[in-house]
């Protein structure tokens, strides 16, 4: 049986005629690489405590996609013109996602947003445009698969399988992680200091990455590939969940 990896799926909102048109859509790149290194992609919608409990049980593995901006009032910052906000149905939906894996013990890997849901769920805090709080950054986003650029993996890392210690990414994000989340460790930073990559200090296998592996197609996605391997032969371990103190966001908690 192939291992099954649930992906979330961006929230549209709209409505016609003052009918509800809304729409969960999800970049085939993402099934794709899934598919391309032996995994078997399952589309995830919003969450409800029954159906993220009921779902995340059968999967193997969790991917949180990328996406527009967390809310702000998510890590207690002020609104920045230049953010495009995520609905807060799709926030709250991510961070259940993610606290269920937690509980039920399955692997968890965040992509570009999906890094930024992981810290800010744990308590971390996000510089939320690069280009005017962080001037002296070098460009992080661009058009097409993103803007290419090296980041330097840390040695004692997941990510240290990688077939270099200096790799090349492609990364499309204006927004990085400040302030880091307890528990979490920085393993991957670009040339000027942006953390490009983190994860989880403890049993749990939860990693964050800033760019956008699904976007290189055409290249040897060890990353996928390293990340499904591991989902399929991972344990679930339902003996020691996480305390839900680690998600502060009103609305998010169990029985809310």
């Amino acid at each position: 049986m192939k291992p099954l990896i649930g992906i979330t799926a961006t929230l549209r909102l709209s409505e016609l005629d003052g009918l509800p048109r809304s729409k969960h859509t999800l970049r085939t790149a993402y099934t794709e690489a899934v598919i391309a290194v032996g995994g078997a992609p399952v589309i995830l919608p919003l969450a409800t405590e029954e159906t993220a409990r009921a779902t995340v049980s059968r999967l193997h593995g969790l991917i949180l996609s990328g996406g527009a901006d967390i809310p702000s009032e998510a890590f207690g910052a002020v609104p920045h013109p230049n953010c495009n906000y995520m609905p807060v149905e799709r926030w709250k939906s991510e961070c259940l996602w993610l606290r269920t894996a937690e509980e039920l013990g399955v692997p968890v890997l965040g992509i570009c947003l999906g890094m930024q849901v992981i810290n800010v769920a744990g308590g971390g805090t996000l510089i939320q445009d690069l280009p005017t709080e962080c001037p002296e950054a070098q460009p992080h986003a661009g058009p097409g698969i993103g803007v290419r650029h090296e980041v330097l993996v840390e040695k004692d890392s997941w990510l240290a399988a990688a077939p270099s210690l200096t790799i090349a990414v492609s990364s499309a994000h204006h927004q990085a992680v400040d302030r880091l989340a307890e528990g979490y460790r920085v393993t991957a930073l670009a040339g000027d200091g942006i953390i490009e990559a983190i994860e989880y200090d403890g049993p749990q296998f939860i990693a964050g990455v800033q760019w956008h592996p699904e976007r290189c197609l055409q290249e040897p996605n060890w990353l996928f590939e390293g990340f499904v391997k591991l989902a399929a032969t991972s344990h679930k371990r339902t003996d020691n969940p996480i305390p839900d103190t680690r998600y502060p966001i009103p609305g998010v908690h169990r029985g809310d």
